[in-house]
């Protein structure tokens, strides 16, 4: 299952223009997207709720909020990665 994740997660950042941007913004992106994917799936029985679950974790997605404010504060003069942020967040 993790290279089901890695060739989405790659296929979503290879669609994406990085323009103005590092690494870290890019990074926080594909993980803010993969958070909402995993907590959208629907939990039909014991194995997959595992699985989602699992990937929450290693996402640290109940921590996704407050890593983006921090990002943005540390890109506060860098307006194309604060949109980039600020959206990412409103997918979560």
């Amino acid at each position: 299952m993790r290279v089901l994740v890695l060739a989405s997660t790659l296929a979503v950042s290879g669609c994406a223009t990085v323009s103005y941007s590092d690494d870290a913004v890019t990074r926080f992106v594909e993980r803010a997207e993969m958070c909402a994917h995993w907590g959208g799936e629907e939990p039909y029985d014991e194995v997959r709720r595992a699985e989602i679950d699992r990937n929450l974790d290693e996402l640290r997605c109940t921590t996704i909020t407050r890593d983006g404010e921090a990002l943005k504060l540390s890109r506060k003069d860098r307006p194309e990665d604060l949109r980039r942020i600020n959206e990412a967040l409103g997918r979560v």
